[in-house]
Formats: C-alpha cells, sequence, structure tokens
C-alpha cells in the first residue's frame, strides 16, 4: 500500500462517519420511541413506539434499575435534539473527511506532476 493510499484511506473513515450519522438523523420518523418501558393497562408491559399521554420508563438494562421516566412530549424532544445533534456531528465528520481528501487529492497530485 503506498502512502498516498494510506493517506486517502484515512480521509474516507471520517467520511462514512458523517454520511452515518446523517442517515440516521435523517431517517428519524419522529414518533417517540422508548428504549426502556412502557407500562400499559395493568401488568403489560412493552418498549416502542410511544402514544400521546404515555410515560416511558428509562430502564437500564445493564444494572436492573430504572433511569428516571419521560413522557411523550418529554421522549419526543429528546429524540429532536439527538437529531439536531447528529446532524450537526454528521456534517463536522463530512466536511472534515471531504476536506481531507481534497487538501490530500491536491497536494500528492501537484507532487506527482513536479517529478
Amino acid at each position: 500500500m503506498t502512502f498516498r493510499g494510506l493517506l486517502l484511506g484515512l480521509f474516507v473513515v471520517p467520511v462514512v462517519v458523517g454520511v452515518y450519522f446523517l442517515t440516521e438523523a435523517a431517517t428519524a420518523d419522529g414518533t417517540p420511541q422508548c428504549d426502556g418501558i412502557i407500562e400499559e393497562y395493568g401488568d403489560a408491559e412493552r418498549s416502542g413506539p410511544m402514544k400521546p399521554g404515555e410515560t416511558c420508563d428509562l430502564y437500564d438494562f445493564t444494572d436492573g434499575r430504572s433511569a428516571g421516566t419521560r413522557t411523550y412530549e418529554q421522549q419526543k424532544k429528546a429524540q429532536d435534539e439527538e437529531a439536531t445533534d447528529d446532524y450537526r456531528a454528521g456534517g463536522w465528520w463530512l466536511a472534515y473527511g471531504l476536506t481531507g481528501l481534497a487538501v490530500a487529492t491536491a497536494h500528492l497530485g501537484l507532487k506527482r506532476r513536479r517529478v
């Protein structure tokens, strides 16, 4: 593997990460998803999409304890903020990777022409 290939490969990784974050944010459908437990009628419990008026118990499955609760509106707001953060992070990763690719390609291309 040449130095040029290695350098270009190192800048492809941030591009892929950026595209992943942007895709993740763009495909969020806006319906609040409870990753914990939604207590329904009686003893029935489920996780997944929430309906207005439901409360999500943010259950931590690793240590078996509750990490708090969120209402439908709170969960929707938290997911909207997470999507915004994903857009921002994805944009930075993508910009960094594309800039690095452009600079590395231009710089290495100029060196190669001179020789």
